[in-house]
């Protein structure tokens, strides 16, 4: 069958420039350098080489799982038809730049997929690139490495993608879509990964928002318990390879098959790694022992008759005794590749060696067993993963597998290896490739890692948001464990935690809710529920969670006030933040107004414990007045709320300098939208400030909170005029909110598009039009997607950022076409919220009609522009 494969390349194109990525990346086509970032990015582009790499029968015969291993491809891709038929779609559909996620279980044959896309689109004459994780230098390494790029079209394949951050791979789209836009390629990225768990909407809601890639996924499907004649055929391909690289001959009655039905062989890995071991074993004049874990025993068994070849050799053995390089081949696996001095660090840390000759030593050795793929650093894991999983399971006490890899010291050397230094530099590698093993080793789970997090829980939270939840969904997970994690998860927002804390709180939300009748529990239960859920950007589920503890808590105060109208007064101040969030303005006023009576007579009661609760609420208040327009009654309660504050502040500034900024902050807001913007600045000001000095301390926290103020320290800025002044924190706001959203979009795209709308106002004030359009633009296409999937809250800001795009397209000659499609759409979107709230949303559309004046006198129409300015006039003079 005869797949396209995409578009030929560009015949007579002669690379003349390149395209930096840190990385330097040979373009073709193009007229001098385009520099798309100068910072070395946290990751590698090599050019993929599809060659397979030569296996002699005798380093077969010695270390037969070197035949599973991709690069040597020693078993043909075939079969997945389908799948081969969807990709060659993807590679040849219309769009300049695509993403596509390919997932599922380890061993499912992706990176042999991808390897097979790869080859067939370098037949069609592309690029293709293999794009590696390189989170930090390598000692004595250079950051640059070069990838050709012949024709105009390239392939980047990211293996591992669920483990990159979410930051890496967006900064590695965002720089292959500049190479589509300054060079014209081409760029198709296909991401492998074993998930597609949080981080995937997450990255693909900003990629096609922000990015305007077009992004999928789909599961590469296991193969089927109902098909064994795939299963079979598979196996027959695979031990027919085999045995030719072996060199030995197929028996005449045909190689032993197990019963692949089994639900451990819906894996390809799983069924070559079957066919490898009969192969090998018949070969030995053996039998392969029975058992789900026959396998991976026999070949690990290999593995260790290796080491014991080398080490007994007569000509030039490693010294290293097989028992020794069971625990260093064990602590590679776990750390990962890494430069010579870290490796050192981590056999001292395991109580393998001490550091200097006799660490070399087992480094050295180690090298000869598994070469490095990278000669700048050591330790290689075996593999492939799974089988490296698979030592470590084995090697640890408490399974029935009947295997001689089981050792006494395996747990003891995987806890020190991880908890003798503090925060050593391996411990995210290390959780991650334990939790992935938990989840088909359940012994492992209970042995190693549960009393590791129990006793050390910090080294989990330290592993980072991807693998806090990878665990979260370990099969029938000890709850006592997440309950560990719970109290060490930051209690307010955290860039990099939101999403697990979402995950782990749903999980052990679920638990407690069915295991307590206490009324008051289970509103404590949905309140939190309702916090992280906000937190990690899932609004929707947030605000069900928050009404549900307001409804237990009414109840409850109701029975007994004294107890608990302070919780009722807190659930009502934060159900008018989720209602608000999701744009339900008129809804958010009532239980806000509530909470503050509440809190007043509380307060008044007993000002100590109460006070901070009461500016809290009428911080709130203010906020909730001013989306409805009221925004003289908005001043009094944000004028409070900083009163309070400030003298709290005085007398305990830990506790409440963040939340005075935080009221400062909204001040200088109703000030501006009364006019009084000379008063404004002040305290917007000192909330700049303030919040500039906690994040300094607490970046994680903070961030947020200090972008936020700076970007509406750039609008007071230019309320007064001062216009250069008003684009340092502009720029600065945008830096630090696209940060956020790259980390978490759910939460942070909203902030990221507003700053986007004002920097592109900054710009154009400055007569930077040109440069403005980026950001304006950009704010659109943020705002749009959000719209499309809640237009309550985010319609008003997509209308918003059209008027700001036409506004800053209406100065720039060539673009008067897009302003007027701008503005007319964003008067559309502003009719209906204009009739709903006059009072917010009347003067927004006012002013964007007043803009549609300005473009259609910019496009000759001058009669229509006059007719429609006296009709603004006739409007405004009529009470």
């Amino acid at each position: 069958m005869t797949r396209w494969w995409g578009p030929p390349p560009v015949a007579g194109q002669a690379v003349t420039g390149s395209v930096v990525f840190g990385d330097t990346v040979q373009i073709a086509g193009v007229d001098g350098d385009v520099t798309v970032s100068l910072d070395r990015p946290p990751y590698q582009v090599v050019t993929a080489d599809d060659r397979p790499v030569p296996l002699s029968t005798a380093r077969a015969r010695a270390q037969p799982s070197r035949l599973l291993l991709a690069r040597h491809q020693i078993v043909p891709f075939t079969g997945r038809e389908r799948t081969l038929d969807r990709l060659a779609d993807w590679v040849g559909g219309d769009e300049p730049v695509a993403a596509l996620l390919v997932h599922g279980a380890g061993g499912q044959g992706k990176t042999r997929l991808a390897a097979h896309v790869g080859a067939s689109c370098a037949a069609a004459g592309w690029a293709v690139w293999q794009v590696i994780y390189t989170p930090t230098p390598v000692a004595g390494s250079t950051p640059v490495s070069r990838a050709a790029l012949p024709g105009g079209a390239v392939l980047a394949v990211v293996d591992y993608a669920d483990r990159w951050p979410a930051s890496a791979l967006l900064a590695l789209l965002t720089q292959l879509r500049d190479l589509h836009v300054r060079a014209g390629a081409r760029v198709r990225v296909l991401m492998l990964a074993r998930s597609d768990g949080y981080w995937w909407p997450a990255l693909a809601d900003r990629a096609d928002s922000t990015l305007s890639i077009e992004v999928d996924q789909f599961p590469l499907p296991a193969l089927s318990a109902d098909s064994v004649d795939d299963r079979l055929g598979l196996f027959a391909t695979a031990a027919g390879r085999f045995a030719a690289v072996l060199g030995i001959a197929a028996p005449v009655e045909g190689w032993p098959v197990p019963d692949l039905t089994a639900g451990r062989f819906g894996q390809v890995l799983a069924v070559h790694m079957a066919a490898l071991a009969e192969v090998d074993a018949a070969r030995r004049g053996e039998v392969l022992p029975g058992g789900p874990d026959a396998v991976s025993s026999y070949l690990l068994g290999r593995e260790q008759a290796y080491w014991q070849q080398l080490h007994t050799r007569a000509e030039a053995p490693v010294q290293t005794p097989p028992e020794v390089m069971h625990r260093v081949v064990v602590a590679a696996t776990l750390t990962g590749a890494r430069p010579r001095s870290v490796a050192r660090h981590a056999l001292t840390d395991a109580g393998f060696a001490d550091t200097g000759p006799a660490a070399d030593q087992l480094i050295d050795d180690h090298s000869t067993c598994y070469p490095p793929s990278d000669t700048r650093t050591v330790f290689e894991p075996l593999h492939p993963d799974r089988l490296g999983e698979d030592l470590i399971a084995l090697s640890t006490p408490g399974h029935d597998s009947g295997t001689r890899l089981e050792r006494d010291w395996t747990p003891e050397a995987i806890t020190a290896l991880l908890t003798t230094s503090t925060t050593p530099a391996w411990t995210r590698a290390a959780i991650t490739v334990l939790v992935e093993a938990a989840h088909r080793w359940p012994h492992l789970a209970t042995t190693v890692l549960y009393p590791l997090i129990r006793e050390h829980p910090q080294l989990a939270i330290t592993a980072g948001g991807a693998a806090l939840t990878r665990l979260t969904s370990i099969p029938d997970i000890d709850l006592t464990i997440l309950e560990t994690l719970e109290p060490l998860l930051p209690t307010g927002q955290h860039i990099d935690l939101d999403i697990a804390a979402a995950a782990i709180t749903t999980t052990l939300t679920h638990h407690r809710l069915t295991h307590t009748t206490d009324p008051a529990q289970q509103a404590r239960l949905h309140a939190n529920h309702a916090w992280r859920l906000a937190n990690a950007g899932q609004r929707q589920p947030a605000l069900a969670a928050a009404e549900e503890a307001v409804r237990i808590y009414r109840r409850l105060a109701e029975a007994n006030p004294d107890a608990y109208l302070p919780n009722l007064a807190t659930s009502l101040n934060n159900l008018g933040v989720r209602l608000s969030q999701l744009g339900r303005r008129e809804q958010a006023l009532a239980p806000a107004e509530e909470a503050v009576r509440i809190y007043r007579r509380l307060a008044e009661a007993n000002p100590d414990a109460y006070l901070p609760n009461l500016a809290m609420s009428l911080n709130n208040l203010g906020v909730r007045l001013s989306q409805l327009g009221r925004r003289e009654q908005a001043l009094a309660p944000a004028e409070e709320a900083v009163r309070i504050y400030r003298r709290l502040a005085e007398a305990n500034p830990d506790a409440y300098l963040p939340n005075l900024a935080t009221s400062l902050n909204n001040l200088g807001i109703r000030l501006s939208q009364l006019g009084r913007r000379e008063q404004a600045l002040t305290p917007t000001e000192e909330a700049v400030r303030i919040r500039r000095r906690l994040a300094e301390a607490n970046p994680d926290a903070y961030l947020p909170n200090l972008a936020m103020s700076l970007n509406n320290l750039g609008i007071r800025l230019s309320e007064l005029g001062r216009r250069k002044q008003a684009l340092t924190p502009a720029e600065e706001a945008v830096r630090i909110h696209r940060r956020l959203a790259e980390a978490n979009p759910d939460a942070y795209l909203p902030n990221l598009a507003m700053s986007l709308n004002n920097l592109g106002n900054r710009l154009s004030e400055l007569g930077r039009r040109k440069q403005a359009l980026t950001p304006a633009e950009e704010a659109v296409r943020i705002h749009r997607r959000l719209a499309d999937t809640n237009p309550d809250a985010y319609l008003p800001s997509l209308a918003k950022s059209l008027w700001a795009n036409a506004w800053v397209c209406v100065n720039v000659q060539t673009h008067l076409p897009q302003a007027l499609d701008s503005i007319t759409e964003a008067i559309d979107l502003y009719q209906p919220f204009a009739q709903q709230l006059p009072q917010v949303f009347g003067e927004e559309l006012h002013s964007a009609r007043r803009t549609l004046a300005d473009v259609l006198d910019g496009l000759g129409r001058s009669e229509e522009a006059a007719d429609l300015r006296r009709r603004l006039d006739q409007e405004t003079s009529t009470p």
